[in-house]
């Protein structure tokens, strides 16, 4: 079967709410951006809160500027359903507040996709590197992929060349919008990712 793949995007409502506070309550959260473990790291006593200058909206996935899935338990059981369960990711249960610091019913979870995968298209991408490390990309404009190189079992996981860059498989794009879930922004290859 042939697939299409999309990279997950900031998304561009204002009304919805967003976590912003990820870098001062997690030890190394910059790992999540890594496909690193973060159990050890990551207690479910661990509180993240909407910010103050974001929208209301409670959507099934939470926009922010880390990098970072947050998911709700619907859409944890979306993921899992649809082969990222057990080994493709860690799902790391938090506490999450609301504006006036309350506790939000409504469970969450930072998804932590625990694959990296070697695809990035060097030659149909755009994109800068570093003047001494000329292997190593410094700004991404583009995302191509080789295709050829994505594991068929592969539905969520990061590119390894730029691991903050995590890209979905249409099949699941296609279960999530399916189930309904909301708050997850998507951008087709060959999109500005700037």
């Amino acid at each position: 079967m042939t697939y299409t793949y999309f990279t997950v995007a900031r998304g561009l409502d204002e009304r919805v709410i967003q976590v912003h506070d990820l870098p001062d309550k997690v030890e190394r959260y910059f790992n999540l951006r890594k496909a690193i473990p973060m159990g050890t790291l990551f207690p479910p006593t661990t509180v993240l809160s909407v910010h103050p200058r974001s929208g209301d909206m409670l959507t099934d996935f939470i926009d922010n500027s880390d990098s970072v899935l947050y998911a709700s338990a619907n859409a944890r059981e979306v993921l899992v359903a649809n082969g990222v369960g057990e080994g493709a990711a860690e799902y790391l249960p938090f506490i999450l507040h609301d504006k006036q610091g309350r506790v939000v019913k409504e469970r969450y979870f930072v998804v932590n996709p625990l694959r990296s995968i070697p695809c990035f298209d060097f030659e149909r991408s755009s994109y800068e590197t570093y003047p001494h490390k000329p292997e190593k990309i410094s700004l991404l404009r583009t995302i191509q992929l080789r295709v050829d190189k994505i594991p068929e079992d592969a539905r969520l996981f990061r590119m390894a060349e730029s691991t903050p860059f995590v890209i979905i498989r249409s099949d699941l794009w296609e279960a999530i919008q399916k189930a309904g879930l909301t708050g997850l922004a998507v951008k087709p290859l060959g999109a500005d990712v700037t």
